[in-house]
């Protein structure tokens, strides 16, 4: 596993020297910076993190994401003039030549460039038999970033019921609660209790999960704009005691709305079970 993080790592800062040293304009203004994260997380996970890990796969990717904003914070201190860091040299290469806003976009872009690389690179021996897994990464890490409003939103609620049985759930997080509805933020999702012994409720359970993990692709989909654009309008099409009474007298199916009814409608393409539609 080890030598396929040197593989790796060594493209990678082969392709930033070349940039450093020759390349002008946006691929030295931006590429580089983008290059930059997964340089530095492949070289950390050659020489200490090479075995697959939560905190290696899903948490050191952060940590070189915020090296990066350290590193443009050092820029607009010129920390290269201070130390006498020549810019064409190594160090200067990766600390970067000039303070730009606009580099966070790169950064950003390099931390989406970790989960496409761990799509081709990870253990394929440690992955279980769902084919989307090698998605994960990358998924929660748009979670974290274009989609993080829902999804520190749904980390503090699972953090309120975090005595509630939870498990994973093709690459989020599902928590059993005591209510009979289901909820999604983020990567974050809400079912209710399932009972082993009710094969009716177990079904029924099964069928929220779908429904709620079709919201998710929704929040990978509209980041920012999730909660207005599906947050409001399913909690108030599901709460609103007016719109409670207008679907049991007309017999209006809850997956009538919009948002509701693409929910259901994604999460069976993804995973091919049934979601629920009444």
């Amino acid at each position: 596993m080890r030598i396929r993080h040197i593989i790796t790592f060594s493209v990678l800062l082969i392709l930033e020297i070349i940039i450093g040293k020759w390349a002008t304009g946006f691929i030295r203004g931006y590429v580089g910076d983008i290059l930059v994260i997964p340089t530095i997380y492949f070289l950390l996970r050659a020489v200490i993190f090479a075995k697959d890990s939560i905190f290696a796969v899903y948490i050191l990717p952060f940590i070189c994401y915020f090296l990066g904003w350290m590193a443009e914070v050092l820029q607009a201190m010129d920390i290269t003039g201070i130390l006498g860091i020549e810019k064409d040299s190594l160090p200067g290469i990766l600390l970067g030549g000039s303070y730009d806003l606009r580099d966070g976009l790169a950064y950003l872009a390099g931390l989406y460039l970790i989960g496409i690389l761990l799509m081709f690179i990870r253990d394929k021996s440690a992955e279980n038999k769902d084919k989307s897994e090698g998605w994960y990464p990358l998924r929660v890490f748009i979670h974290w970033t274009w989609g993080y409003l829902q999804t520190i939103a749904g980390f503090f609620l699972y953090l309120a019921y975090i005595r509630y049985p939870h498990r994973y759930y093709h690459g989020v997080v599902r928590t059993a609660w005591d209510k009979n509805s289901g909820l999604s933020m983020g990567m974050f999702i809400f079912t209710p209790y399932e009972t082993a012994e009710d094969e009716g409720r177990q079904e029924y359970c099964d069928k929220v999960a779908v429904h709620e993990f079709g919201h998710t692709f929704q929040a990978l989909l509209l980041g920012p704009l999730y909660p207005f654009i599906i947050g409001i309008p399913s909690l108030s099409w599901g709460n609103i005691p007016y719109f409670q009474k207008m679907r049991n007298e007309k017999n209006i199916p809850y997956t009538w709305l919009f948002c509701e009814k693409w929910a259901s409608f994604w999460g069976e393409k993804a995973l091919k079970e049934k979601a629920i539609w009444d």
